[in-house]
């Protein structure tokens, strides 16, 4: 029942439900029962094949088979069917894409499926002793339920910062995760502080590891800041784009992967392909929408090589920090960097040079590349590559291993300053819809 792909794209009006089942059968029935509401697709293979397919036909709910009946026409084929294939698929899917509802699909004749879902997670049931109406009120009361609770609406509009590498190698990433675990202990520090001052107390009480920052690990080579973070997910920028609509404080908190200290980390693909599907304004509308979550949100985009989505982001950043090391290959990368920018016609006003492992005895000062570029100094970090090996050796970062190293002193001020009073800006401080109507 897999449908071609022109007929889907036709379809886009419709609702889609996956009907994950090798059970021929139950499709044909649900495809009966649901004809009012949506369109029916049935797939079976491997749970993580499965919530590859939820992503790419854009389901609006997925069915599971929990009637523990065999299908007598692919039941020596090795399809997925059963109750513990439907319990594995529900747990997969609830842990990587919990804002996709789930229904069981099963019958009174095998209460143990109707008991196995509920354990898994699933409390919408479809029983198919009990008619067609039925099983279109219950698929109706779900999609009522996602149309009716809609994200619930931001109540922060932080700052959005791109960090970009003028060429691949200088520590663009090793600075993003840096600077997001400071600008997290700084939003713990001032929350326990507030709270403090609030109660009259001299001593700040415990404070929640709330995620005051995110991380957007966009950089190449892939994944570089997640593994300095010591961190894994299995969510990703593609996938929150796909959930757009249904991005909330529950999606951010129980979807995104989180280091230890709090802030949410979210990676590229481990299938760089997937990005090919990421439209430009539909980043820009999660990047937009990510404001309201978080007090500060830094992407890493050192090395990414697509210029349009790359200036498309950095039109909407709040800053814009390139970073270079004084190389004669960085020197040259980030000439060529700028010119690329102002062609697409990123504002001057957003861009501040970070000179990264600096040291005075390696030739041209960080001022004199400064005014060379006529780009303010926004900051200069010594090298210490000791400190940095040592500590991602560890799975750590310097700011946990030698919070009093020289490339941690330097680097703190910055963070200070993207966490101050003035962090946070109104939605009408956001400029990038206005120019991406004007592209």
């Amino acid at each position: 029942m897999n449908a071609p792909s022109k007929i889907l794209n036709s379809m886009t009006e419709l609702h889609r439900f996956l009907f994950c089942s090798s059970h021929g059968a139950h499709g044909q029935w649900l495809s009966s029962a649901l004809r009012g509401a949506g369109i029916v697709l049935q797939e079976s293979d491997r749970p993580a094949l499965l919530q590859q397919r939820v992503m790419d036909l854009d389901a609006q709910v997925v069915l599971l088979d929990f009637s523990g009946d065999a299908d007598p026409a692919t039941s020596q084929e090795g399809g997925g069917g059963g109750i513990t294939y439907a319990t594995e698929l529900a747990r997969v899917l609830t842990r990587c894409m919990p804002a996709v509802p789930l229904v069981a699909v099963g019958s009174t004749t095998c209460p143990e499926g109707a008991v196995a879902a509920l354990r898994a997670g699933v409390h919408e049931f479809i029983d198919m002793s009990r008619g067609a109406d039925e099983a279109l009120e219950v698929v109706r009361r779900v999609l009522e339920g996602v149309h009716t609770a809609p994200a619930a609406a931001p109540l922060r509009h932080g700052r959005f910062v791109v960090l970009l590498g003028v060429r691949p190698g200088v520590g663009c990433s090793t600075l993003s995760a840096h600077l997001t675990h400071m600008l997290q202990a700084h939003g713990i520090r001032s929350h326990g502080e507030a709270v403090a001052a609030s109660a009259g107390a001299s001593n700040a009480p415990d404070a929640p590891l709330a995620s005051h920052a995110a991380l957007l690990d966009l950089g190449l080579p892939a994944g570089d800041c997640s593994l300095y973070l010591n961190t894994q997910s299995d969510f990703n920028f593609a996938q929150a784009v796909l959930n757009l609509r249904r991005l909330d404080e529950t999606l951010v908190h129980t979807a995104m992967g989180h280091h230890a200290s709090g802030f949410v980390v979210l990676p590229l693909p481990r299938d760089l392909t997937e990005m090919r599907s990421v439209a430009h304004a539909d980043a820009l509308a999660l990047t937009d929408r990510l404001r309201g979550f978080f007090d500060v949100t830094v992407a890493d985009l050192g090395g990414f090589s697509n210029m349009a989505f790359l200036a498309n982001l950095a039109r909407a950043a709040d800053e814009v920090w390139l970073v270079t090391d004084q190389s004669v290959g960085a020197i040259v990368s980030l000439a060529s960097l700028l010119r690329e920018l102002e062609d697409s016609e990123v504002p001057r006003g957003v861009m501040q040079l970070v000179v990264n492992r600096y040291d005075p005895r390696y030739g041209m000062a960080a001022d004199q590349i400064a005014r060379r570029f006529e780009l303010p100094l926004c900051g200069v970090l010594p090298d210490r590559p000791v400190t940095l090996l040592a500590a991602a050796n560890q799975g750590k970062l310097a700011c946990e291993t030698a919070p009093q190293d020289a490339y941690v002193r330097a680097l703190k001020p910055l963070a200070e300053r993207l966490s101050g009073p003035g962090s946070a800006l109104p939605p009408q401080g956001r400029r990038w819809l206005g120019k991406l109507m004007r592209k």
